[in-house]
């Protein structure tokens, strides 16, 4: 297959007629990563989108940052392995099925588990993994050939290899805790599939009569306790009412007995540190089987967990629920109890109260804590192990500032739930007997199931219907996927330990520590040496975006509307320091105007390398060169077409060369420690700037009157700048530098190029010293044209002075063509003049104003200046503005003041000459 670029550029940059035919090659050609390889391995893997999944922001961000790290390792000369993949999702992918199966008017019981499951295998085949289409779109470079799914069946071997050794370590368990539970989809759930919203509730204070008349704590009347609470339907449940130890108002109460509300039932009060004093009345209502606080009250102080909600949500046939409550669904029940609290004159209080809310982040509906029998497993030893990993700096957290966050998680871990009500995912290999005894695969054969055990011939075993959280499968995923727990598999004994993790810090308890506790448990080792964290992708106005607020963004779509190179530049630009990043459609404009400027130089260049062979003759040296770089063999050695390698030693190099040459390998260096460091937002400033300004803006027309004249030194060195550029900006923008590269006539498409390095033989002080008084001459001739009411394009005798300014004569043709300027030896009559390091410029005033009429607009400038200083001053000193303008606002105001000062500053100076 040929390679998609031609070596001829259209006259404008469209990015819908190169980013295809890359990405189909990318995706088509994938980048293979060689296990036998004797290169150092660099290895990330893919956070696994869920298989319902579609592209959002947070994904294309991730990607872009772990893609711009792989492509810059792969140049750097690493056996670099982006592994991608799915996870399958277990809750949110069996809602999708089952929600089409109601429209066809079946459910999954009507069904059974096998022909359901069939079902869910055929959907996923048809519609599944749409998103990993759609990141071959953004231009990953994965090797697609190591595609995994976390219900293949290497990776289910793995999930089960799991489960039986943890087991068997005694580390694997089944009892009653405290549980998320979702009632629509009739599951447990982690904390991950749970959003927290902030929703304003009713809390209500509540009065229990105490069993002594004339106990009279000081929280309420004489005979009574309050308390406060926004869930009423459940004090039916309620087990006692906790108070402070320290708490003065309650203590000569604690031993009383109170009556819940609406009952004939008693229970204690007890002291506990749990109780806050600060929350509503001071004293809390203990529910055991229905607040997870509670829960381990109860505990401490041997408490019934009696529940009174049941699996479907509606208050529960009990005894201990009133009959006109009974079977009402738990909102409905709130509203019901309320009204009778009030009836009875036993509801002091409602008020309107912000409470976290946990929202089930599937189905929508409120999650309902629950005491359930579930699976469990002890995760205090391996957190150990990972926190002794942290100490010994075997794991690297960036930002650092979340090495805390990390361990203080780790700390204060508890049990994980493993066991969900679902039939999509990893079955639990639990068998049970009649007696409910609970028989697990021996580890000697964890593959072979306990109801085909010979050792277990003649029982009659059911196995456990609930499947693994779906985490308990991802938590494996760095080296699952590379075949543990085969640790001889090729793979794994290459690639593994992985060397960075790429995500979103909100998941770092969820999945980082989880692998990370995972990893040290199974294997001995830290699954990556480094966890490189980014903040979340909110909107513009800094919130989190949803369906609900209408304020998402479709990744997709921007790619339509700014091209994906743009959209990648825009998504690095963006990411500092683990930051949140608001929404910038700024950003991706830049990226858009960036691409095409870098079109441009290098229609330029194509358009003075083609002006120069025609009139050369074949054993010409720049025939040569063109020839020697850009036409190579498939074999040939990727260090030998370093395109800086042709200028070292040249004796026909202009100063802008030596300059360009030397600013380049100090960015080189630059850009290079910062991809090192993972400040990959860094690098990319660092190189958009270089590319920009000094490249495209000052290089290039600064080589402009010396390509004219046929300078065989300056077109080596543009041609050798510009694919060293395009070498560096290929990890972020890896479409347009790819079909750039090619256009200069490169058989070998840039991904598999070696990445250049900072050569100490290309640095130039002398050359960046005397360019520097160039800029500094132009930007002075600019800024008197300027102050002096002429247009870019008009042209001015200036002359120049200082102990620089040798150099600035010796180079007038760079200087007069960028800044429109005719030097001369010297000016008559009055001047201004702009001074700089070693250079002051200077523009006649007769003959080229009316300086009287010139002074009068300078007076009014002056005064225009002051007025807009005194104006930010005053924003700034008015503390009301301060305490509610957003920082960028405020950071604006004072930029005002700066600048406004220096120009004030100037302008006095210039009108000092006048009197």
């Amino acid at each position: 297959m040929t390679d998609p670029a031609s070596t001829t550029l259209a006259p404008q940059f469209d990015p819908t007629a190169i980013e295809p035919k890359w990405a189909q090659k990318w995706r088509s050609e994938p980048f293979r990563a060689d296990a036998s390889s004797s290169k150092e391995p660099f290895t990330i893997v893919i956070p696994p989108p869920n298989v319902t999944g579609n592209l959002h922001l947070g994904h294309a961000l991730d990607n872009t940052l772990i893609d711009t790290l792989i492509r810059y390792k792969r140049m750097a000369g690493f056996e670099a392995l982006y592994l991608p993949g799915m996870d399958h999702a277990g809750i949110s992918t069996q809602v999708v099925v089952e929600r089409q199966l109601r429209d066809q008017g079946v459910s999954r019981h009507d069904l059974g588990r096998e022909k359901f499951l069939d079902n869910v295998w055929e959907w996923k085949a048809e519609s599944g993994g749409m998103i990993l289409n759609q990141l071959s779109r953004l231009g990953v470079s994965a090797d697609w050939t190591r595609e995994r799914f976390t219900m293949d069946e290497g990776l289910s071997r793995a999930v089960r290899h799991q489960f039986v050794k943890l087991y068997a370590g005694g580390l694997a368990y089944r009892g009653e805790r405290m549980v998320n539970w979702d009632v629509a989809a009739q599951t447990t759930l982690s904390e991950l599939e749970i959003d927290r919203e902030n929703r304003k509730v009713k809390m209500v204070t509540l009065s229990y009569k105490l069993e002594d008349e004339n106990a009279a704590p000081s929280n309420g009347e004489a005979g009574e306790i309050r308390i406060s609470t926004v869930r009423p339907e459940t004090i039916f449940a309620d087990q006692a009412i906790a108070v402070h130890p320290e708490d003065p108002r309650f203590r000569h109460v604690v031993g009383h007995k109170a009556r819940i509300p609406l009952t004939d039932r008693w229970i204690p009060i007890i002291a506990d540190e749990a109780a806050d004093m600060e929350f509503g009345v001071g004293a809390l209502k203990i529910t055991p089987a229905h607040d997870p606080t509670d829960f381990e009250v109860g505990e401490r102080h041997g408490l019934p967990r009696p529940s009174v909600i049941d699996l479907e949500g509606n208050l529960t046939s009990d005894d201990l629920v009133p009959a006109e409550f009974q079977g009402l669904e738990r909102f409905a029940a709130r509203k019901a109890v309320m009204k009778a609290l009030a009836e009875a004159g036993l509801s002091i209080e409602e008020k309107d109260h912000d409470a976290p809310l946990a929202i089930s982040e599937r189905t929508k509906v409120p999650v309902e804590p629950i005491i359930s029998e579930q699976w469990f497993v002890k995760m205090k030893p391996f957190a150990d192990q990972v926190l002794e990993g942290l100490e010994k700096g075997d794991i690297k957290l960036t930002p650092e500032r979340y090495t805390k966050v990390n361990r203080d998680w780790l700390e204060n871990i508890r049990d994980w739930n493993i066991s969900r009500q679902l039939w999509w995912g990893h079955q639990i290999p639990a068998w049970y007997d009649e007696q409910g005894n609970t028989y697990v695969p021996d580890p000697e054969n964890p593959d072979l199931d306990c109801d085909l055990d010979p050792r277990y011939a003649g029982l009659n075993l059911r196995r456990d219907p609930d499947v693994f959280d779906t985490w308990f499968s991802s938590n494996l995923w760095p080296f699952s996927t590379l075949g543990w727990p085969d640790t001889d598999a090729e793979d794994f004994r290459k690639f593994y330990p992985t060397q960075v993790l790429v995500t979103g810090y909100d998941i770092l308890f969820f999945w980082v520590a989880r692998m990370q506790m995972a990893g040290y448990g199974l294997t001995g080792q830290a699954p990556f040496s480094t966890v490189m964290l980014h903040g979340l992708y909110l909107d513009s106005k800094g919130q989190k975006m949803s369906k609900s607020k209408g304020n998402g963004l479709d990744p997709l779509e921007l790619f339509d509307q700014y091209g994906v190179d743009a959209s990648r530049f825009a998504f690095a630009f963006l990411s500092t320091g683990g930051q949140d990043i608001k929404h910038d459609p700024r950003r991706f404009e830049q990226g858009r105007n960036f691409a095409n400027k870098l079109w441009n130089a290098t229609r330029f260049a194509l358009m003075r390398l083609g002006e120069a062979i025609p009139n050369l003759t074949g054993d010409d040296e720049l025939t040569q060169y063109v020839r020697s770089t850009t036409v190579k063999p498939e074999g040939i050695s990727i260090r030998s077409e370093d395109a800086l390698a042709q200028v070292k030693g040249r004796e026909d190099l202009t100063l802008a060369d030596r300059w360009i040459i030397s600013r380049l390998n100090a960015v080189t260096a630059e850009a290079s420690a910062q991809l090192d460091a993972f400040d990959i937002g860094a690098a990319i400033r660092t190189l958009y700037s270089f590319t920009w300004d000094e490249f495209c803006d000052w290089y290039i027309e600064a080589a402009k009157p010396t390509l004219s004249s046929g300078n065989l030194g300056t077109l080596v060195t543009l041609k050798a700048v510009l694919e060293h550029i395009l070498k560096l900006l290929h990890p972020f923008m890896p479409f347009i530098t790819s079909e750039l590269y090619a256009a200069l006539g490169h058989r070998r498409q840039l991904a598999v190029h070696h990445c250049p390095r900072p050569d100490a033989a290309l640095h130039d002080a002398e050359a960046t010293q005397a360019f520097n008084a160039l800029r500094s001459a132009v930007d002075s001739a600019r800024s008197l044209k300027s102050e002096l009411g002429l247009s870019p394009q008009d042209r001015l005798n200036v002359a120049v002075e200082g102990e620089l300014a040798g150099i600035v004569t010796d180079n007038a043709r760079v200087v007069e063509g960028i800044a429109r300027v005719q030097l001369v030896p010297a000016l008559e009559g009055r001047t201004l003049s702009a001074v700089e390091p070693g250079v002051t410029i200077l523009a006649p005033l007769e003959g080229t104003v009316d300086i009287a009429d010139w002074l009068g607009k300078q007076k009014k400038r002056l005064t225009e200046f002051d007025k807009q200083i005194k104006q930010a001053q005053g924003k700034l000193s008015n503390e009301g503005f301060v305490a509610r303008a957003p920082a960028e606002v405020i950071e604006e105001e004072r930029r005002r003041v700066e600048d406004f000062g220096k120009q004030k500053e100037r302008l006095e100076g210039v009108l000092k000459q006048f009197g």
